[in-house]
């Protein structure tokens, strides 16, 4: 799984920051906190760097899973290296601040939340966005089926308390983005990285997921309900 999600991801590197409408407004929103903090950071899951504008000045890693994306990003902050979430290659309590931007649902989440409380100091910050469950319900509809294991508002909240985080706060918003096809709607997911759920990793599936596409001949909405959460190492 954890490779397909690589060369997806690899592959919508040249369309991604056209593509990426909704990661780049919920980048903005992120922004004004970002500034706010001190001390070395990391980027998780930067990919082509939607969130550097709000850190630059500061000392940041990015890290993504795709070297084509590190690449991308390097030309806005060449400090950044290609890991993993799940296993972070930081020492113990050895950041001050970890960010992630629409990256986080791509990864185990609990394993995630553990690594990045692993790294940071006490009292460092923890501030990411990530979609949740009902989102993209227009691909459940059109395929008849649920494609992504989107967790809920609550199930997040639980796994940070889970490991010691305080949430100082959290909301939660929906974008949406329309389209007048169904195979346009399905052109943007390919081209954001986005197409990797419960099926379509074999060529099979595939074509049985375009063939569902086609068949759908109403204009689609794409929707994101992503929550925001600001949290703190106890």
């Amino acid at each position: 799984m954890k490779e397909l999600i690589r060369k997806s991801f690899s592959k919508s590197t040249q369309f991604y920051e056209k593509e990426a409408i909704i990661q780049r407004k919920t980048a903005k929103l992120m922004g004004e906190y970002i500034q706010k903090f001190d001390g070395t950071g990391v980027d998780l899951g930067c990919g082509t760097g939607f969130l550097v504008d709000f850190y630059k000045e500061k000392d940041v890693i990015g890290l993504d899973l795709s070297l084509k994306m590190i690449k991308k990003y390097k030309q806005k902050n060449p400090n950044a290296i290609v890991g993993d979430i799940e296993n972070l290659p930081f020492k113990t309590e050895s950041v001050d601040f970890a960010v992630s931007n629409f990256s986080l649902h791509w990864t185990d989440f609990e394993r995630s939340v553990f690594e990045i409380f692993r790294i940071l100091k006490s009292g460092g910050k923890f501030y990411f966005n990530v979609p949740i469950k009902d989102s993209l319900s227009i691909v459940n509809k059109i395929l008849n089926y649920e494609n992504f294991n989107f967790l809920t508002e609550g199930q997040i909240i639980g796994i940070l308390q889970k490991y010691g985080f305080a949430i100082e706060k959290y909301y939660v918003r929906e974008f949406q983005i329309s389209f007048k096809t169904s195979m346009l709607f399905l052109e943007h997911l390919h081209k954001t990285g986005s197409m990797i759920g419960k099926k379509g990793k074999t060529l099979g599936e595939k074509k049985k997921i375009i063939k569902q596409f086609q068949s759908y001949k109403k204009p689609v909405i794409l929707n994101y309900k992503t929550l925001f959460v600001l949290a703190e190492k106890n």
